[in-house]
């Protein structure tokens, strides 16, 4: 398939999106300009996320929590605790710290503050995804803290020193109850701390979820092989460079990209890297969705990030 002509009306209004999105991020918190920050009628209501993957709530508190770990088995055994609850607020939910290493004394101390959590009606698992396979009799946080318990340190190895993120992404789907949609998401936060031994960052690789599929076959107005799929995903990446610092002309938009890009981005700034072009894939679903009354949505309450 030759994508260059294919689809790029809908390609532009990908990187519209993409524009008018950061530039809510940029109003807001670089300016503090009071709500709303865009007229975009689907921008103000429903809520869709940042276009840069470290912007999200959720990202920006994991890397504040564990920014000062030097200890890689340490660092990735808490990245895989908390993206197993994915939870904002996690650790001071249940009044603990970081730690060094998971062992039977933090197992039963973690069971029984779950429990306390759950005995006052609070949420335990954030339901952005699903973490499923319990078969057991046992809680589903405990299930968790069971497997969290047999992380051995020579697997956090292997993954720290694969031979291509691709083998380090099966290492860490080796784990129990990791499919591939959480593991990226595990690989993704280990970039962030300078994890692997051959530097990778969020721009090296792309593991290409459901969401961002259904948004490349948005643009595409079809079905998608996966060799197709990386194709047009390495395409918007590379256009990228070519449509974002004019794209706000043409929608009379004083400020350029460069001025509204997030400048402390991990890899590829100004510009998204290959992860966040895959993230904003999938947010661009949602909000084409949207606009022609399809899918599901949730209402935007700006008073939250």
């Amino acid at each position: 398939m030759n994508f260059p002509e294919n689809g790029l009306n809908l390609r532009l209004e990908f990187f519209k999106f993409i524009y008018k999105r950061q530039l809510i991020w940029y109003k807001r918190f670089r300016l503090s300009q009071p709500f709303p920050w865009t007229i975009d009628p689907i921008l103000t209501k429903y809520k869709i996320l940042n276009v840069y993957r470290e912007l999200d709530k959720g990202t920006l508190y994991i890397i504040d929590k564990l920014n000062y770990i030097k200890n890689h088995e340490s660092l990735f055994i808490n990245i895989l605790f908390y993206r197993f609850f994915n939870k904002f607020g996690l650790y001071e939910n249940l009044n603990i710290t970081p730690f060094e290493r998971f062992d039977l004394v933090l197992k039963n101390q973690l069971n029984k503050k779950f429990k306390m959590e759950k005995n006052r009606g609070k949420a335990i698992f954030n339901d952005a995804y699903l973490i499923g396979g319990n078969k057991t009799n046992e809680p589903k946080y405990s299930y968790i803290l069971n497997i969290l318990s047999k992380i051995d340190n020579s697997l956090i190895t292997k993954i720290k020193n694969s031979s291509s993120p691709h083998n380090s992404l099966k290492l860490i789907q080796e784990i129990q109850n990791v499919g591939p949609f959480l593991a990226y998401e595990i690989w993704t936060d280990l970039t962030y701390f300078d994890f692997f031994a051959q530097k990778w960052t969020d721009n090296d690789f792309v593991n290409i979820g459901p969401g961002a599929k259904w948004g490349l076959e948005i643009i595409a107005k079809g079905n998608l092989r996966k060799n197709e799929q990386l194709n047009m995903l390495n395409l918007l990446h590379k256009e990228q460079e070519a449509v974002l610092p004019r794209i706000n002309k043409s929608i009379n938009e004083e400020l350029a990209w460069n001025t509204i890009s997030y400048k402390k981005a991990y890899s590829n700034i100004p510009f998204l890297s290959l992860r966040n072009i895959e993230h904003s894939l999938c947010e661009f679903r949602k909000y084409w969705n949207i606009k022609n009354n399809k899918g599901k949505r949730r209402l935007f309450k700006h008073g939250k990030r």
